[in-house]
Parts: C-alpha cells; sequence; structure tokens
C-alpha cells in the first residue's frame, strides 16, 4: 500500500461559474487532493470537520479508498465554508465569504498509524500547521507543500521556513513572484532551491506546468478542453495526482516528468464538473484514453504504468 499523507482542508463549497452553480459542495485541497490521488494509491487524510459534515460524505471518501482516521470530527464545530464565483474568463476566484469555522482549532496532530508516511502533499494551510506535520515524519522520502498569497502576505518568514523543509513546492505565477520579488519565473524558481528543497512545480492553468530544478526544466502543457466548469481545486487535484505518481513510482527525473504529465491529466478532469463530480466518475479507461490523446499532442514521456493498467476504485 501507498504510505502517502494528504493533509490540508476538506470544506463545503458554494460558488457559481458561467457553467452554472452549486451549493455546498465538497471542497477543500486535501479533499481534492485526495480525490485525484486515489485514481491511483490509496492514501490518507489529516484534516479536521464539524459535526454537520454529512454521513455520506465520510462514505464517499473512504469508498475512495482514502484512510480517514486521521480525519477528526469536531461535534459542535462546523466545516470549513467557502463560497466565491468566477467570471468568464475563469481564470481567478472571487471570494464572497470564507468561514474558518473548524479549521481555527485544527492541531495537525498525526494518529500513530499516519507516523510511517514516507510520501506527504502538505496542501495550502497555516505554514506552522505545515512545519508542525514535517517534524513529527523526520524518515520521510518526499514531501511536497502548497501555499497561497494570503501566507506570503502575512506569514512569509515561518512559510519560508516550510518550503525549505520540503522536497518540493507547489505554486503559480504570481505567488512565485511575490514570495520571491524576482518577475523572472526560472530565477525566482532556483532563488528557493537549497537543502531540502530541489523542485518547484509551477502552477500555470490553462497553460499547464513547469517542474523546475537546480538545472532542469520539463514542461507540461494543459490537456486542451472545450468544456471547463469549474477550476476549483485543479490545483490540489494536479498535486494530489502528482504526490500518488511519485508514491508508486519514486523521484528520479524520468518518473517526476511522468508526474508532472499525470498531475495535468488528473486536473483536466477535474475542471470538468463542480467540486470533485467528474474525478469521481474517471475510470482507468478514461484516464488511458486522455493520456493517448495528450500524448499525440504533445511529446508527453511514456507513461509504462498504464500498460499494466491502473487502480480500480
Amino acid at each position: 500500500m501507498s504510505k502517502l499523507l494528504i493533509a490540508g482542508t476538506v470544506a463545503y463549497d458554494s460558488l457559481r461559474t458561467p457553467g452554472g452553480e452549486r451549493a455546498k459542495i465538497l471542497g477543500g485541497s486535501a479533499m481534492h487532493a485526495g480525490v485525484a490521488a486515489s485514481l491511483l494509491v490509496q492514501s490518507r487524510l489529516l484534516s479536521v470537520v464539524g459535526g454537520d459534515f454529512a454521513p455520506e460524505h465520510l462514505d464517499f471518501l473512504s469508498g475512495r479508498g482514502i484512510d480517514l482516521s486521521g480525519v477528526k470530527i469536531i461535534p459542535e464545530g462546523k466545516t470549513f465554508a467557502w463560497s466565491g464565483f468566477y467570471e468568464k474568463d475563469l481564470e481567478q476566484a472571487h471570494s464572497l465569504r470564507t468561514d474558518l469555522n473548524v479549521l481555527n482549532v485544527f492541531d495537525a496532530r498525526l494518529p500513530e498509524n499516519y507516523l510511517n508516511s514516507e510520501y506527504v502533499f502538505l496542501g495550502n494551510i497555516d505554514p506552522e500547521l505545515q512545519l508542525k506535520i514535517l517534524a513529527q515524519l523526520p524518515e520521510r522520502k518526499f514531501a511536497a507543500l502548497d501555499t497561497m498569497n494570503f501566507w506570503i502576505d502575512g506569514r512569509k518568514t515561518v512559510l519560508l521556513k516550510a518550503i525549505a523543509e520540503a522536497d518540493l513546492l507547489f505554486i503559480n505565477d504570481a505567488e512565485l513572484r511575490q514570495l520571491t520579488g524576482e518577475p523572472n519565473l526560472p530565477r525566482a524558481a532556483r532563488s528557493l532551491l537549497g537543502g531540502r528543497l530541489k523542485y518547484v512545480a509551477l502552477k500555470k492553468g490553462e497553460n499547464g506546468a513547469l517542474l523546475i530544478g537546480a538545472e532542469s526544466i520539463a514542461v507540461a502543457p494543459a490537456f486542451p478542453l472545450a468544456d471547463v466548469l469549474d477550476p476549483t481545486g485543479a490545483g490540489d487535484s494536479f498535486a494530489g495526482g502528482f504526490m500518488s505518481w511519485v508514491s508508486l513510482r519514486g523521484t528520479e527525473a524520468d518518473q517526476l516528468r511522468a508526474a508532472l504529465v499525470y498531475g495535468t491529466l488528473a486536473a483536466s478532469f477535474n475542471v470538468q464538473g463542480f467540486g470533485c463530480e467528474r474525478l469521481a466518475q474517471v475510470s482507468p479507461a478514461d484516464i488511458k484514453t486522455r493520456y493517448n490523446e495528450y500524448k499525440m499532442l504533445t511529446s508527453a514521456p511514456e507513461l509504462n504504468y498504464f500498460l499494466q493498467g491502473v487502480r480500480q476504485c
């Protein structure tokens, strides 16, 4: 079994896009990453929810092979909730309301059966919590973390400490420039490398993704889609797909490039539905078909794992 730990938020989202509206659907960084990862592996989730979190949603996540023993339920509390909307270009989420609720008391303590986790994805949470999680996993093989402008603005010093304890940073163009003050993206990414940090995975939305190392850059174009409904969680789905591949295949350079492609494919399914509606319906045949189409459009590496079949969910 893969020893992949995914830590972050499980939330209720209410949103509006040009493609429609949804109220109180499953959201959150850990949820999107976990569902994406479940296409390949069984992962472990670390998060917190309130007493209002529906049992059927817990059943859905556990039914994906996700270990929920690290999801704390606070009966008297309410689940983290976000509401917002997207304009026609779907490029930026406009927040209307954010209720942290039980996230205010999330202590990020790992249950004993998580302490042997070898691969870690830290979703977009307080960098103090990211550091606390990493401190509990001194024998980890590979850890990646995500962040956002809120933490760069208000918690930059501790965020830089957390980044230095990770092996890979997921970040987008604007956040990377904000964090480093460097407009050139390769130089900005490489200015952060050192210590444990070896790679920056640059999330570029409809322009795909870059994986930047000290002496290398790998590129994965986005899969062209005519039916994008909701970009919420696309970056987390990309990270979940990426880390699921790494947890199975390792961190050699060719496998990291393959992970970049696989994460891109996972994100392409995510944006075709609201929340995780589309990802939850993806079959191994869907993944293989999309990869074959992607390969015809690009110089994508051979993902030989597909020839062996992907995990049946």
